[in-house]
């Protein structure tokens, strides 16, 4: 099953054909095991990596930092699901540290991300404070390369 789950992580568009050949099951097989890991949410959802910036969408990435109060019997579940549940919010993390949760949001401009931060998630019940930094430019994503890599590294050291 791992190795069916890595082939579409990194490619959703295999066919079972190629997993197949790839893990030298039968296709059958392969069907069957994603029918599966889809029942059991193993699989959560399939989609393409999109790179909006070279396709001509400008986007603004802001990394929330978010100190909370955890809800009674509960705990951080709560609030995590409910900052979840805002269409801006791409990623949200419960994590060690000095903040409880890490939250990446996406706008249209620093406006819009602003207000959102300011209306939607710091007036959270349970948000005691936020944190916002604006992410400059991304590189790497869901691990995938953004930018086309060069073919050299490093310059040539002259002396």
């Amino acid at each position: 099953m791992e190795k069916i789950l890595r082939a579409l992580e990194r490619d959703a568009r295999l066919t079972p054909a190629e997993i197949a050949a790839e893990t030298g099951r039968s296709e059958g097989e392969v069907r069957a095991l994603i029918a599966e890991a889809e029942e059991r949410r193993l699989i959560l959802g399939y989609g393409a990596k999109v790179n909006w910036e070279a396709a001509g969408e400008l986007r603004v990435y802001a990394l929330i930092e978010m100190k909370v109060r955890p809800k009674e019997n509960v705990g951080y579940k709560a609030i995590a699901d409910r900052v979840s549940r805002f269409d801006p919010v791409r990623t949200c993390y419960f994590m060690s540290g000095e903040y409880d949760l890490a939250v990446i949001v996406e706008g249209g401009s620093m406006h819009e991300v602003s207000d959102f931060v300011g209306e939607k998630l710091a007036t959270l019940p349970g948000v005691e404070s936020t944190v916002t930094h604006v992410i400059m430019r991304r590189h790497k994503e869901a691990g995938v390369m953004l930018e086309a890599a060069p073919d050299v590294d490093r310059q040539a050291v002259v002396l």
